[in-house]
């Protein structure tokens, strides 16, 4: 479904399900989570499909319609995977997942541990991909600019434990 509506998405979650799974493991999750974590990396933009591919693809800065779009994908991707009962974990992340440690994140402006962990490690893993490779509106970081961009977030965007381990198990 995200493949043929965005291969760039499609793309962007297979490339989060190594890192989440990595963080993961660190962390000692049990299997069954580790399985709901890797179909939320592959899930997490799940309601970008209804959005419009000129919004998606544009290298200019979105319009405030356009970015209350973007803004709603979390809502949206969640809506579509609760209609199955085997989905409501991964649902819950998928409306979480630009929640922010601070509490000013969208779209519900939960905050610290209130944002479910699998949540907090998509977050990180999603920042993490979209800095190395860029998007067609940002280039990519090098390593160095990346951990100096996530050590910046952490305790603001992401949970700092986890900004901790993940530069520990990709960058040491």
């Amino acid at each position: 479904m995200i493949k043929e509506a965005d291969y760039n998405t499609y793309l962007h979650s297979q490339r989060l399900k190594a890192p989440a799974l990595l963080l993961g493991e660190e962390l000692e999750l049990e299997n069954d989570k580790l399985g709901d974590l890797m179909l939320l990396a592959e899930l997490h933009d799940l309601g970008k499909i209804i959005i419009s591919n000129d919004i998606l693809v544009n290298d200019g800065p979105l319009n405030e319609s356009e970015w209350q779009q973007i803004k709603e994908h979390p809502v949206t991707g969640f809506q579509i995977a609760y209609t199955s009962l085997d989905m409501v974990d991964v649902a819950e992340g998928i409306l979480t997942h630009h929640e922010w440690w601070d509490g000013s994140g969208y779209p519900l402006a939960l905050k610290g541990e209130d944002i479910p962990l699998a949540a907090r490690i998509i977050a990180v893993v999603d920042a993490y991909d979209v800095m190395k490779y860029g998007r067609n509106y940002k280039p990519a970081m090098s390593d160095q600019e990346i951990i100096e961009e996530l050590t910046v977030s952490s305790g603001i965007q992401f949970d700092p434990l986890l900004v901790k381990i993940f530069i520990d198990l990709n960058f040491n």
